[in-house]
């Protein structure tokens, strides 16, 4: 007589072996980010969603990703598992940030928005939002990503959706009027600070907002070294040699990038094409006097090493950031980071179902947007394993021991700390 399997038990894997490396990789990810799952269903269904996120043609819908399965009833299964079941995506997104410190430290961790555009108004969180970039308005969904930035790898891990007040559906939270994520991201942030922060790793703010300063000095008393994106439009005060604001008065960021010798600024080369200029400044708000930040501006001079948008002034970056010991080609360096960031999240996001949620649940929203950020972990983990000729994945498939403990005892004072978003 057979013995039951225990309800908290890693289950087996799934009838299928590993037949390719995004296999291998599936397998791996799945069985080491659901072992908070209560239930071994669970692990099977979220299993089943993040390989039909890999495999299903056209957009990642329950429907298309249920087609997969080749099941009647599956798409009734897994609504009820996204929209429906009690499990934590908390805690597998905390579980995805510790899998990839543990692999190697990040290089920063970047911030940035994600607009999606919704033709209806019954999904959580849509509203009518206007994009300075496009100069419209657009009807969609915003949301704020936090990614993991290394070398050559970079996932999201954990998700903020902004709701405008009052909510659009009712079992979403409240929002505060006009609250866009900004506080809840800050106050998370104060939270990841560290006894040892020369050993964290940056914050790549890649919003361009005009409280950007609000942004840096927020995180700045803290020792958490972070870089703000704002508007070439942004006031400043040029710091002197003293530490006190120049009497030139208030200057437009974009001024000081166009002619910085005026200012007796030194202009470097940090990469062939992209001239930089590095600047002590104070944001010329009131109640900012005394908060000395750095300037950090470049042009690019070769529109074929600028991946950024059009229009007015789009071949030039402005970001505010914390004074470190950086150099200016330091900061490039992790200006290329939110770049990359960005390109990816367009094109690894597409196929992986980051914009694809369709339904009105909240909740649903974001074990969507958990097992979407499996999905991308899968693909990009796959596709550096591509890039590496003759070698498999990594990291060998290891099984856990069924009373595995939440595997989170982790030292992110040596690592950078896996930040978390509040929604």
């Amino acid at each position: 007589m057979s013995v039951p399997a225990s309800p908290t038990a890693v289950p087996p894997l799934l009838p299928a072996r590993p037949t390719s490396t995004q296999d291998v990789w599936t397998e791996e990810l799945c069985r080491r980010l659901f072992v908070s799952f209560a239930r071994a269903d669970h692990h099977l269904k979220g299993e089943q969603y993040v390989r039909g996120l890999l495999t299903a043609p056209g957009r990642k819908s329950i429907r298309n990703i249920a087609r997969t399965l080749d099941d009647s009833g599956a798409a009734q299964r897994l609504h009820h598992f996204i929209c429906n079941a009690p499990w934590n995506w908390h805690a597998v997104r905390e579980a995805l940030a510790h899998y990839l410190v543990e692999r190697a430290r990040p290089r920063s961790w970047v911030v940035r928005p994600m607009l999606i555009p919704k033709s209806g108004t019954n999904s959580v969180g849509v509203h009518r939002r206007f994009v300075p970039a496009t100069g419209q308005l657009v009807n969609g969904q915003l949301a704020y990503g936090l990614w993991y930035a290394g070398r050559s790898l970079d996932v999201p891990v954990d998700w903020r959706l902004h709701l405008p007040a009052p909510a659009t559906d009712a079992h979403a939270p409240a929002a505060a009027p006009g609250d866009d994520g900004v506080a809840d991201i800050l106050e998370l942030a104060r939270r990841a600070a560290t006894p040892v922060p020369e050993d964290i790793a940056p914050i790549i703010w890649d919003s361009q907002m005009h409280h950007a300063g609000d942004v840096v000095g927020a995180l700045a008393p803290l020792g958490l070294p972070v870089m703000a994106r704002m508007p070439g439009s942004l006031a400043l005060h040029l710091v002197d040699r003293g530490g006190r604001p120049s009497r030139r008065g208030v200057l437009r960021a974009q001024r000081v990038l166009a002619a910085p010798e005026r200012f007796g600024l030194p202009v470097h080369d940090v990469a062939p094409g992209v001239r930089a200029v590095l600047a002590r400044v104070v944001p010329a708000r009131a109640g900012d006097e005394g908060r000395e930040l750095l300037l950090y501006a470049q042009r690019y001079e070769d529109p074929d090493a600028y991946a950024g948008g059009h229009g007015p002034g789009a071949r030039a970056d402005f970001w505010l950031t914390t004074p470190t010991g950086q150099t200016p080609a330091d900061l490039h360096q992790l200006t290329r980071t939110a770049a990359r960031v960005a390109r990816d999240s367009v094109r690894t996001g597409g196929r992986t179902g980051l914009r694809d949620f369709e339904g009105r649940s909240y909740d649903g929203w974001h074990r969507h947007m958990t097992l979407a950020s499996v999905a991308y972990a899968v693909r990009s983990l796959t596709a550096l394993d591509a890039a590496r000729p003759g070698r498999g994945p990594r990291l060998p498939l290891r099984s856990l021991p069924q009373s595995a403990p939440y595997p989170y005892a982790y030292d992110y004072g040596h690592a950078g700390p896996p930040l978390t978003l509040a929604g």
